[in-house]
């Protein structure tokens, strides 16, 4: 099994996305360490529960400057 890439990033604008349970949410502006899993980013903070949200949707926002990732490889 390999290890999920890992990063450190930051949410600059308030981003809305549908959970894995199709669930409605928004995730907070702050910093995050950020992992992949599998189709998913997985955005974890010091306090506060786990945030995953699609990586199609994560990596639009990221193009539309309201999410920086530092050290991405794509």
């Amino acid at each position: 099994m390999t290890t999920p890439r890992k990063y450190r990033g930051r949410i600059l604008q308030p981003i809305p996305y549908d959970d894995r349970n199709g669930a409605r949410s928004v995730a907070p502006v702050g910093s995050y360490d950020i992992a992949e899993v599998g189709e998913h980013l997985q955005f974890l903070a010091e306090s506060g529960p786990p945030i995953e949200m699609p990586r199609a949707h994560a990596l639009n926002h990221r193009h539309l400057g309201n999410l920086h990732i530092e050290d991405w490889e794509s």
